[in-house]
């Protein structure tokens, strides 16, 4: 009988045990990191803003073209032909410079026959009042000797006119936009020939919709001025003229004229775009302090209490912080207290934050 020593029975009941226990302590350890890692959350992509001061707030951003303040096409009241156009386009020429003339040869020549007739008429006239003195003709004679000397006086005063007429000069200081004649063409009477434009000031309209217009006013407009891309940096201050007072049928939209002098040598001309921006008023003298953030901004705490989220910038976290709050203007409401110039906001989506949530922030 084959007798089995104690030390390998040990070794064969051992093994097995051994791999039950290890199998039982690797599970505990799987199990134990399961249950001890930390759980990641992706970050929320959320929409913020950066409190600043309330100027931009209240400034409202129009495009606007440039126009003048009076354009005029010029043309000949007289018929004739051109002999003299010393102007060119672009030019720029002042009040009385000549613009344009007819061969007045044939006015000066009307003007000769119209006085030769009208001293004769007037001889005329004194002999016939010297026969009715004398009673050696009738009233009727003399009325009608009358009548001739005043058709000849209003004929010679038409032929000075129309002689006058053959010139053109400048009716103001203006520029030169086209010409559209040359010299010894023959024209007719109401041809255009030339256009001029006053820019001694110059007219910006915009267009503004009706929201924003209908609460506008005298008081709560506190600046407008003009930017050009040809002058970038400086600024161009400007006045109200007139607006329209009809909407546009389309766009809903008023038009507003408003005007710059143009007398500084930066040459602005008309068709030129303009970067209008004008400066509101409406605050009272707490809100003029405040910061206004959007009312999608505010959140209401379980007990009422107002509050914002704060973004951490470096940590890209979010931290809940109570507001105290003014009136609501339009979608904006005044942080009176609990934010500081330059801080980022969340402005959208903030009932679904928690404390030190991690974001993504987009202006």
């Amino acid at each position: 009988m084959q007798k089995i020593s104690g030390k390998s029975r040990i070794g064969r009941l051992s093994a097995p045990v051994f791999v039950g226990a290890l199998a039982l302590l690797l599970a505990s350890c799987q199990e134990q990191e399961i249950v001890e890692a930390p759980k990641t959350v992706a970050p929320r992509p959320a929409r913020v803003m950066v409190v600043s001061e309330i100027d931009d707030l209240f400034t409202r951003n129009f495009t606007g073209r440039v126009d003048a303040v009076q354009t005029v096409d010029l043309a000949f009241r007289v018929s004739g032909q051109l002999v003299e156009m010393p102007i060119i386009e672009g030019q720029r020429i002042a009040k009385g410079d000549l613009i344009a003339a007819l061969d007045p040869t044939d006015y000066e020549n009307t003007v000769r026959e119209a006085q030769v007739n009208f001293e004769q008429k007037k001889k005329d006239l004194k002999r016939f009042e010297t026969l009715k003195d004398k009673q050696v003709i009738s009233e009727g004679q003399y009325d009608n000797a009358k009548t001739a000397f005043d058709l000849a006086e209003v004929t010679l005063d038409k032929a000075k006119q129309n002689l006058g007429y053959t010139k053109i000069v400048a009716p103001y200081d203006a520029i030169v936009t086209s010409r559209s004649l040359d010299n010894y063409a023959i024209i007719n009477a109401g041809t255009s020939i030339a256009r001029l434009q006053d820019v001694s000031e110059v007219r910006i309209d915009i267009n503004v919709p009706e929201t924003l217009f209908a609460q506008a006013t005298e008081s709560s407009v506190l600046k407008m001025t003009a930017e050009f891309p040809s002058h970038p940096g400086k600024v161009f201050p400007l006045e109200y003229r007139e607006h329209s007072t009809e909407a546009d049928k389309v766009a809903q939209t008023y038009r507003v004229t408003l005007a710059m002098n143009n007398d500084d040598g930066y040459n602005i001309i008309p068709g030129m775009t303009a970067s209008v921006k004008v400066k509101l008023n409406g605050l009272d003298k707490a809100q003029s302090t405040a910061f206004f953030v959007p009312t999608s901004a505010v959140g209401s705490s379980p007990d009422k209490s107002p509050y914002v989220w704060v973004v951490d910038e470096s940590e890209k976290r979010v931290g809940r912080r109570k507001v105290l709050l003014g009136t609501v203007l339009g979608s904006f409401i005044p942080v009176l207290s609990g934010l500081k110039d330059g801080e980022m906001i969340v402005t959208a989506g903030v009932s679904h934050l928690s404390e030190n949530q991690l974001i993504v922030p987009k202006l």
